[in-house]
């Protein structure tokens, strides 16, 4: 199984700051991407798992002081994260609870959810 990283929203910088992290980590398998300004998506092969894969991701994010993104999972591709600017994240049909970080493909389920968390 492959793991897609969308990296198409970030900056070059940031770009190489997480393919070095990953090189670092030593993912087997993964795809070389030399170029990382023209890199669209960084595979990574031989069944890693998805959950480690995003953590790793926010540790790179956090131990750079980059609190502009998140990592968030694809809604449409099962095999994709994203790493997305909080402020473009409803720009793209990506809807985020406050309280817990769910996500959500609509507005209307976010605010709905919202809700659960007064009652509880």
């Amino acid at each position: 199984m492959a793991i897609k990283i969308d990296v198409t929203h970030i900056s070059d910088d940031l770009k190489s700051v997480i393919q070095n992290a990953i090189k670092q980590k030593s993912f087997s398998g993964s795809q070389d991407n030399e170029y990382a300004d023209n890199c669209i998506k960084i595979v990574l092969f031989n069944d890693n798992d998805r959950q480690i894969v995003k953590q790793l991701l926010e540790d790179i994010l956090r131990k750079n002081q980059i609190n502009d993104y998140i990592v968030v999972d694809n809604i449409k591709e099962e095999d994709e994260i994203a790493i997305l600017r909080k402020d473009d994240l409803e720009q793209l049909g990506i809807f985020i609870c406050p309280h817990c970080g769910m996500l959500f493909s609509n507005e209307g389920e976010c605010i709905i959810h919202q809700r659960i968390h007064y009652f509880i």
